[in-house]
């Protein structure tokens, strides 16, 4: 029984999304940042809003019942893309989850979505205020929280992470990182208002057409069809672009700190003497 049970323990250490959940949790700055995204999704004052964002941080994945599930090559030739793949399903982790590819991405190591994320709405309800004060302007504060929330969420189901501590590169779907048309797709098999699902679209890019063609996108992989794009802009959709901007600094800052980092788990072991100061490897000569 013993050795049964020391093997069972072995395997475990060995599985990456457990390691990578271990690591995050070690991390303090990420595990804060966890939490918080937690909280913020629990003071949502939308019960219904509120429900469907605390799902979606504890199961950020997409939902079984996509269509393109049980109809892949006709996805692809709606798509266009003979090379979508689809992440399994009921995998992934929010709180071990990078925020990016963990060579040459932005917070590319376990928690870092968490980390991403919290910025994010950060940044977000900062520029809210700016709105507010400067132009009078009533932010749907609900939706932006939302929307943060959301938008990054299938990273944990896209970036998974490997044996050897490696995650990324991610894949694309149509013209975005395939988790930005997922979750928008994961959005829509949860019954989000079209013009929520707009703002979430709109985190890299407020352009319309490319919004369209995301949640068209997304329409096709959830439910088998395109769907009529809402044309219609909003200062939220706004404000979570603008929001979504922290990526230039960090990347500069990941891709710095790995070029000198221990290479695969010790990386993020190293994290721990390092982590609080990330981002002054931004500065070092």
């Amino acid at each position: 029984m013993a050795k049964i049970t020391l093997l069972i323990m072995l395997a475990a250490a060995q599985d990456p999304a457990i390691r990578a959940r271990e690591a995050a949790a070690k991390l303090p700055f990420a595990y804060r940042a966890y939490l918080e995204v937690r909280r913020e999704a629990a003071a949502i004052g939308d019960p219904a809003l509120r429900a469907a964002v605390e799902a979606q941080v504890l199961a950020p994945w997409l939902p079984q019942q996509a269509w393109a599930y049980g109809h892949p090559a006709e996805a692809r030739k709606l798509l266009g893309d003979p090379r979508l793949e689809l992440p399994p399903p009921k995998r992934g982790d929010f709180l071990a989850a990078p925020g990016g590819g963990c060579e040459n991405g932005h917070h590319g190591y376990p928690g870092g979505l968490s980390v991403h994320t919290l910025a994010t709405l950060r940044h977000a309800r900062a520029l809210a205020e700016d709105y507010r004060h400067v132009y009078a302007v009533d932010v749907h504060t609900d939706q932006l929280t939302t929307a943060v929330i959301w938008q990054g969420a299938l990273m944990a189901a896209t970036l998974p992470f490997r044996a050897d501590g490696s995650c990324g590169p991610e894949a694309e779907i149509a013209g975005a990182p395939a988790h930005h048309v997922l979750g928008l797709a994961a959005g829509i098999l949860r019954h989000l208002p079209d013009d929520l699902l707009y703002v979430i679209a709109a985190a890299p890019s407020p352009d319309p057409s490319r919004i369209c063609s995301w949640l068209s996108a997304a329409s096709v992989i959830a439910e088998g069809r395109t769907m009529t794009c809402p044309q219609r802009q909003t200062v939220e959709a706004f404000i979570h672009h603008f929001a979504d901007s922290d990526g230039p600094l960090t990347a500069l800052s990941w891709s710095q700190y790995v070029a000198r980092a221990p290479k695969g788990w010790a990386r993020y072991d190293a994290l721990l003497q390092d982590g609080n100061d990330l981002l002054l490897f931004s500065r070092s000569p």
